[in-house]
């Protein structure tokens, strides 16, 4: 209240509790002897309208009513509806008009009342009857009318004009047009249905109470006003199938009459009455503390829709229901995981506590596929994968991968498999789907949703798409001093390329926390090599690998892994963390075989190889110590004996590195045998022999005119394949472009069309061919391939990339005719039929 003021009117009449402020305007008329627009024009509002004051005041009029009344503006606008508005009424800003609200269709510009409530207050209205989600009196335990008895309308209450002073607690329609003339029945008499004390509808309007009309945070009371009215609006299509009702249901029906509830014609589905049965029946059903809350939860979905849907399967029922709020939609959702597919079970984590309907964006998967590398963590994959799986490793932890960016999301499948670089996804997917007939698929559609919003709400602290972007085995930085040096301390051969190249492709791996590459199983000898990884090679691999990120300003751990921390509402799988280090050290220390470690640690192969990657610890084998001899104990046999070496070197003048080949071993063997026999090895040839001894127009012809590789050329003139590319470049002979293969015909040193000059630089050119030419002795395809033991599809392939390469056709067919040959094709396959046959009887 505020002070006595010379504008301020003597006489003071003080609101109710609650009351609407247009109820109070019409209060103070009447306390004053003159209408509700006699009043408003004395305090200096003329031509306002309390209909549309108790929506929202504007800055005049509650200045006005302040200064005249008393009232402070914080009062005034308690007693308007604007801070309901968008919640569950909606006011124009501008023109102070009600429109649609979010839920029914009781717009808030008429009120309901409680006939007892009016006796008690005199007439005087509260704020809350003109609100949707009210429908109960809980003082009166009363259900609450909406229509006057006599006239069959909405009772107003405030009167404009200047007819008489309005009587409390009647209606006051105007029942002639023009004429200051109201009903004027006494709606204290209004007969309104009485609610059980302990029943659901009063529990249903002291839980929107609370719920929705008196909450803090208008969002909140937004959701669960849609929530409720679109459960109450199936209720109420659904109960006039009583007989598939649940009883709670009828008790709801019988508590408000028993009558059934109008149908949804006009404005009559909103009444208090109909309100006041669905918003029962909603309020029960999204009460876990209920006992029939399933049961009536189940029946709600089982009602007739309005439409009839696309599809009946379930996600498709399920998207019918998104306006009722995600808690409605994400029930549903767990309710029909068996129904689902893989995909549909981990997009929409129905077998986790929390499902949801997607709601992640193109720029949410690209962030989430930046904390993921192209493989699973070894930790992780260590939990899912199955025990006692022949599954490749690599092809599973990429399949993982690919599909945590599924979750809460629209993409497909190949789509996240592609963001990720995994180019092989129906290869990768092939290996997940026989592990998951193996063990079932449980604990994946559990874990990888649940990490997958783990890694949305933690930051990651490694952006593998700038790794991915930046690393490869071929662009990594190697520091070979410090490889060489680590070398001379242990005694270790320095030059050995393929320990080299393995090592550049383990630090490629490092840095990506994933294997380099697309490949669904990890080639046997990276695999091997690292699992016997000494572990001075494994320190310089992560000082390497920090340097290599330090070269680039990158401020990043060199590896890391999402702990299991992360995922707090499920049982995860036991993962490497639960191994004893100290025992599997002890066992590694004397190189066992991975079987036998696996065996010790009643492991299996693929969850030891995973440890070992996870955990640092590999399994090198304990260097023999030989005791010093003054030679050989057995004396060389085969090529490398000094007869058959002498006449090898000598005499055929075949370099080391051929007579490794033959002999199988490396050329430091050949060398040492050569010491052994007392062969005097060959000088070094001089710089630019192979220059002078070929011409440009030879090498010209070999290798760009028929096609013949740089191995092949190297292998005749008895260098390295180097060598001849050096001269290749140096005398700027077009290089074979990517993707063309060997000439297989050059060795025959014959002319050949063009065509099949093109042909015979294609992959597997000579077993096409041959498919080709016993293509051609038969009616059809599919006998011509149950000829060679191939699908129909197969062989269609492999003539239709010859006729593309020749760029004619060869064999035409259709449907319903017979393979013909055309001329070209004639021709083609009689070159092809010499050529075959000449390379059949060539000896090299």
């Amino acid at each position: 209240m505020t002070r006595w003021t010379d504008e301020r009117i003597p006489l003071w009449v003080p609101p109710v509790e609650d009351e609407a402020l247009d109820s109070w305007i019409e209060a103070y008329a009447r306390r004053l002897a003159v209408s509700g627009g006699e009043f408003t024009r004395f305090l200096g509002l003329s031509g306002t309208d309390p209909r549309f004051m108790v929506r929202r005041l504007t800055d005049a009029e509650c200045d006005t009513l302040a200064r005249r009344t008393g009232l402070t503006p914080e009062a005034l606008a308690a007693m308007t509806l604007d801070r309901f508005d968008g919640v569950t009424v909606a006011i124009d800003p501008d023109k102070r008009t009600i429109g649609r609200p979010p839920a029914w269709r009781h717009y808030g510009s008429r009120s309901r009342f409680c006939p007892a409530c009016l006796a008690d207050n005199h007439g005087r209205w509260p704020l809350a009857w003109r609100l949707p989600w009210s429908f109960a009196c809980v003082r009166h335990e009363l259900l609450l009318c909406d229509y006057c008895l006599a006239c069959g309308h909405h009772p107003p209450v405030s009167t404009r004009g200047r007819g008489r002073p309005s009587s409390p607690g009647v209606c006051l329609h105007a029942t002639e047009t023009g004429r200051a003339i109201r009903c004027g029945y006494p709606l204290i008499e209004s007969p309104a249905p009485a609610l059980r004390p302990d029943g659901a509808v009063l529990a249903a309007q002291l839980a929107v109470s609370r719920e929705i009309l008196d909450a803090s945070v208008a969002e909140e009371a937004r959701t669960r006003g849609q929530e409720l009215y679109v459960l109450a609006r199936r209720a109420l299509r659904g109960i006039r199938e009583l007989p598939s009702a649940p009883s709670v249901v009828t008790a709801v029906l019988d508590d408000c009459g028993g009558a059934l509830p109008a149908l949804a014609v006009r404005d009559e589905a909103s009444d208090a009455h109909n309100t006041a049965v669905g918003t029962a029946v909603a309020v029960i059903a999204t009460d876990p503390g209920h006992p029939a809350c399933d049961e009536v939860f189940a029946w709600l979905m089982s009602t007739d829709r309005p439409r009839v849907p696309r599809s009946n399967y379930a996600t498709s029922k399920i998207s019918e229901w998104l306006p009722a709020g995600p808690r409605v939609v994400n029930r549903m959702l767990s309710a029909a995981d068996s129904e689902l597919t893989f995909i549909a079970r981990l997009r929409y984590g129905t077998a986790t506590p929390a499902p949801c309907w997607p709601d992640r964006g193109d720029e949410d998967v690209r962030h989430r596929a930046s904390k993921l590398p192209a493989m699973i963590w070894p930790s992780w994959a260590f939990r899912l994968l199955p025990v006692k799986t022949d599954a490749p490793v690599a092809g599973f932890r990429r399949a993982c991968s690919s599909l945590i960016l599924l979750p809460g999301t629209n993409w497909d499948y190949l789509q996240t498999a592609s963001l990720l670089s995994n180019t092989s996804p129906k290869s990768n997917r092939r290996t997940l789907d026989a592990a998951v007939a193996l063990a079932g698929a449980e604990t994946l559609v559990m874990v990888l949703p649940a990490l997958a919003k783990a890694l949305d709400s933690h930051p990651v602290p490694i952006d593998y798409d700038r790794r991915r972007r930046l690393f490869s085995p071929d662009s990594v930085a190697f520091d070979h001093n410090a490889y060489q040096a680590l070398c001379q301390r242990h005694g270790w051969r320095s030059h050995a390329p393929i320990r080299i190249q393995r090592l550049r492709w383990q630090l490629a791996r490092l840095l990506l926390g994933a294997e380099p590459g697309a490949a669904s199983r990890t080639p046997t000898g990276h695999l091997t090599f690292h699992y016997r990884l000494h572990p001075d090679l494994h320190e310089l691999l992560h000082e390497q690998a920090a340097a290599n990120l330090e070269s680039h300003g990158i401020d990043e751990p060199v590896s890391w892994e999402p702990p299991p921390t992360w995922v707090t509402d499920l049982s995860l799988p036991p993962g490497p963390e639960t191994i004893n280090r100290n025992q599997l050290a002890q066992h590694a220390a004397n190189g066992p075989e991975p079987a036998e470690l696996a065996r010790l640690l009643d492991l299996d192969d693929a969850h030891l190889l995973l440890a070992v990657e996870t955990l640092g610890t590999t399994a090198p084998q304990p260097v023999q110590q030989r005791p010093p001899t003054p030679g050989r104990r057995l004396p060389r046999r085969g090529v490398l004996a000094p007869r058959s070496l002498k006449r090898l070197y000598q005499e055929q003048q075949l370099l080391q590195r051929q007579i490794a080949e033959l002999a199988g071993c490396s050329i430091n063997t050949v060398r040492h045998a050569l010491d052994e026999a007392g062969i005097p090895t060959r000088r070094r040839r001089p710089a630019g022999y192979l220059k002078k001894t070929i011409s440009r127009a030879w090498l010209e012809k070999e290798y760009h005119h028929k096609g013949r590789s740089s191995p092949d050329i190297a292998r005749e003139l008895g260098v390295r394949k180097d060598d001849v590319m050096r001269l290749v470049s140096k005398w700027g002979i077009p290089r074979h472009p990517t993707g063309h293969f060997t000439n297989s015909f050059a060795s025959l040193d014959t002319d050949v069309s063009p065509a099949m000059h093109a042909v015979s630089r294609t992959k597997n050119c000579i077993q096409r061919l041959r498919h080709l030419t016993v293509a051609s002795r038969h009616r059809t395809l599919q006998d011509a391939a149950a000829e060679l033991g191939m699908t129909w599809s197969t062989l269609n392939y492999q003539l239709k990339r010859i006729e593309e390469t020749a760029g004619f056709t060869i064999i035409d067919f259709g449907r319903s005719r017979p393979l013909t040959i055309t001329e070209d094709g004639h021709r083609f396959l009689d070159e092809a039929a010499r050529l075959l046959s000449l390379l059949g009887g060539h000896s090299p």
